[in-house]
């Protein structure tokens, strides 16, 4: 059947019904319907009736035969496991496919909701405890719904320039896993008609990433948990994942990899310290800055990044040519960052301030040096007991995380001279 068929019984209906609550109105105010209006409206109900099964059913016909002919218009090579079109990423293939996360159902955010607000956690019915033992991530703690997750992730990650830069993967449990690392690339060779290829490997290793917990407790008032016009979710999302993103961007800068991430600029990381000139103590000059960049292999220039102290950004912001123009420039085109000698520059805090051999910076492909993993989900409990007597609440937020370097040679640390 046809669009335009389907779309003149939809017309019909719309003018049967019209007419039919015409009569009904015109009969209301002479005080009701006659026989013969009576009639009539039945008869105008049966065929009303029948309009819509027949509407009905040409619409779902009309459906069926759309899904056949798009099936016979689709290669098979380009059909997905469900008959449609196949997914461009690996992760959509996956969200089609998979299914719906427990901490993700509409009743477990019901029961999630009641479980923060609530006053007691006795409030809660049989039926929510049980929705909420589904999504258990220990201890008492529950998995948050994803969308309260995201709105912490996203905070977490404007904490800090490592978090934005680096690559991140997302596991769904917490156990030790091993990520490849290049540590050599193989070459290419000019190869003449049947001569045998010469073997030239990529040199690999395994990082091993595991899972440590950053954790941070929130203490609100009983008043402000009951108060409708209070933005309790949003509260916790800043509280927890500004707290949380500090940690872990201090640990990705210069963490010790002891019940934390190892960070870049840590001595253990493997990447190579690239120390200024003679001269170079307590700031650097644009020569030591052209070697620092020239220090790095060129196939990692192309999308490379300063990331620096603050002392160090203060110094770079200084610094002019030889008719006092500013070398760094300001980016007023777009919200990204500023660039220094068409590089970006971001400002971290954890990075030593300069001084005699600082490390005050690292400059590199950050994506492609720097590897975070992050346990899927992040977990809440609610604490009511312990802080009771003040009559308030805690919530005690948690989430598990590592990072390691996979390519040393795509990064290098800046260091001051000694002397």
């Amino acid at each position: 059947m046809r669009r335009d068929d389907i779309l003149a019984l939809k017309e019909q209906r719309h003018v049967l019904i019209t007419d039919m609550q015409k009569l009904f109105t015109d009969a209301e105010t002479r005080g009701g319907m006659t026989a013969e209006e009576r009639e009539q409206y039945d008869k105008m109900e049966g065929e009303f009736r029948s309009l819509t099964e027949r509407f009905q059913t040409a619409e779902e016909l009309y459906r069926r035969e759309q899904e056949v002919k798009q099936a016979l218009d689709t290669p098979i090579e380009l059909r997905g496991a469900s008959g449609d079109e196949v997914p461009l990423t690996l992760r959509e293939w996956r969200e089609k496919n998979g299914q719906m996360r427990p901490h993700d159902t509409p009743e477990f955010r019901s029961a999630w909701f009641h479980y923060m607000t609530a006053r007691r956690e006795s409030e809660l019915d049989i039926e929510e405890q049980r929705v909420l033992s589904k999504a258990s991530a220990g201890a008492g703690a529950n998995l948050v719904p994803t969308a309260f997750a995201n709105e912490i992730i996203n905070i977490l990650r404007f904490t800090g320039p490592i978090q934005q830069l680096a690559s991140t993967m997302v596991t769904d449990s917490g156990e030790t896993i091993q990520v490849p690392s290049v540590s050599a690339h193989g070459v290419a060779t000019w190869t003449g008609e049947n001569v045998g290829y010469t073997a030239s490997d990529e040199t690999f290793g395994q990082v091993s990433l595991g899972a440590y917990k950053a954790a941070r407790s929130v203490i609100v008032s009983e008043e402000l948990l009951t108060d409708s016009a209070f933005g309790l979710e949003g509260y916790l999302a800043q509280e927890l994942g500004e707290s949380i993103g500090v940690l872990e961007e201090t640990a990705f800068v210069a963490g010790d990899g002891s019940g934390k991430p190892l960070g870049i600029a840590h001595a253990s990381s493997g990447v190579a310290v690239h120390q200024s000139a003679v001269g170079n103590v307590t700031s650097v000059n644009y020569t030591a800055l052209i070697n620092a960049i020239w220090a790095l292999p060129a196939q990692y220039r192309r999308n490379a990044v300063f990331v620096v102290s603050d002392s160090a950004a203060k110094n770079f912001y200084t610094m002019v040519d030889s008719q006092n123009r500013p070398l760094w420039n300001v980016n007023v085109a777009t919200t990204g960052p500023d660039t220094f000698l068409g590089y970006p520059i971001y400002s971290s805090p954890d990075l030593a301030a300069m001084a005699a051999s600082a490390k005050w910076g690292i400059f590199g492909d950050i994506a492609r040096g720097y590897r975070i993993r992050r346990v899927n989900g992040f977990s809440l409990q609610r604490q009511t007991e312990l802080y009771s007597n003040n009559g308030q609440v805690g919530f005690r937020g948690f989430e598990r995380v590592d990072g390691r370097v996979i390519n040393a040679d795509a990064m290098r640390v800046l260091q001051n001279s000694a002397t």
